[in-house]
């Protein structure tokens, strides 16, 4: 599996859950992540790159009861949407500028001939020569041509990979024109899932942080970056200075963007096995995205946020796009800043009412379902 974000990131996104799935059914598994080269090294050593590098120095790590070997290849260059970084060549060739070459080491560990060979962005094409496989599945997540990372080069080398597999993924509805304009041999509506054991049995232990942090609490996890409503944040938090808003995820941005206002709290990063600790001790969970000046983007999102919120039983209030508004879900939807700050104050006053309502639609949803549809489309019985 090419799995993009590397195996211990704070950000447990699809294929890290898909790969745990596969393990769990008594699978070997192989978990790549996107590479690291001396660039990136220009934008400071943050905790992420030390933790990429320490799995690339040790030669890769066996994860997970020891069924996952994960592995963070280095390159000297790697695709990038710069300067000579856009380039076909460097799109369709970074894997020969690795160090030791990623070829060697996947087969060192025994992953050179696989039953399934799933690949997940367009830095994966390379995979398809170098690895023997009996079938092969590519997941779109995410409108990809639309994200600031696209390039001609990688829009290119994804149509090849969707063209050339077996099975294409996709997350969102609303993906299925683009998925469609790849030319695929094959495609499959694959909605995003939930660890539901995780989140619905998780530790309850009310943390430390919170202890300085009034209540009610609005919660949002996940990634903060240009299509996350700062503004919205800001105004609401003016508006309702009795409630607490707490963030947590990569700052970066958001200590640029969000006011230093007594009621915005940016936790920062937290480890997967510590989120339902903090959502099982918040009020409200959020999901602020900014839908009107990333209409493109945004409609072909299938939050993770929103069933890890509602397997804590969490009441979730969202903005409203096009996939959500399909998922019949009992998430409290808003339009502009006067419903969110309504909904907001309303649902921390009612409190944790109907959570058996909102556990039960985020047990429909597990990720062991989700891998189990994928192994049943492959007859791997």
């Amino acid at each position: 599996m090419a799995g993009g974000l590397h195996w211990n990131s704070p950000s447990q996104v699809g294929s890290h859950h898909i790969a745990k799935g596969f393990a769990n059914r008594g699978w070997d598994v192989g978990f790549l992540s996107d590479p690291i080269s001396p660039l990136h090294l220009l934008h400071g050593i943050n905790q992420e790159l030390k933790d990429r590098w320490k799995v690339y120095q040790a030669g890769g790590r066996l994860e997970y009861n020891k069924k996952i070997w994960c592995y963070v290849p280095a390159a000297f260059f790697t695709p990038n949407n710069r300067a000579f970084l856009r380039s076909a060549w460097l799109q369709r060739n970074w894997n020969i500028l690795t160090i030791p070459p990623i070829a060697r080491k996947i087969k060192q560990n025994g992953f050179d001939h696989v039953d399934i060979l799933y690949l997940c962005n367009a830095n994966d094409l390379y995979l398809l020569k170098k690895i023997q496989h009996n079938k092969s599945v590519y997941r779109i997540a995410d409108f990809n041509s639309g994200l600031p990372k696209s390039t001609p080069a990688s829009r290119s080398a994804e149509k090849d990979i969707a063209s050339s597999v077996d099975l294409v993924l996709y997350t969102a509805r609303n993906l299925e024109d683009y998925v469609n304009s790849l030319n695929p041999k094959k495609s499959l509506y694959f909605p995003n899932g939930v660890d539901y054991q995780h989140f619905a049995n998780g530790s309850r232990m009310f943390p430390q942080e919170f202890e300085q942090i009034n209540k009610p609490i609005a919660l949002y996890v996940g990634a903060m970056f240009d299509w996350f409503d700062f503004e919205l944040i800001n105004l609401a938090a003016q508006k309702l200075p009795e409630i607490s808003f707490v963030l947590i995820g990569r700052d970066d941005m958001a200590k640029k963007r969000l006011l230093e206002l007594p009621n915005i709290h940016i936790l920062g990063s937290k480890p997967f096995d510590e989120l339902p600790a903090y959502i099982h001790n918040a009020d409200v969970g959020l999901i602020p995205f900014d839908i009107n000046n990333h209409p493109e983007l945004l409609n072909s999102v299938n939050p993770l946020k929103l069933y890890e919120y509602l397997a804590c039983g969490l009441p979730v209030i969202s903005v409203g796009w096009k996939e959500l508004q399909t998922m019949n879900t009992p998430a409290i939807l808003y339009k502009d800043l006067d419903e969110f700050t309504t909904k907001i104050r309303e649902t921390c006053a009612q409190g944790k009412v109907h959570q058996q309502e909102l556990t039960a639609y985020a047990s429909q949803h597990d990720w062991g379902m989700q891998v189990d549809i994928l192994i049943n489309e492959f007859n791997f019985n």
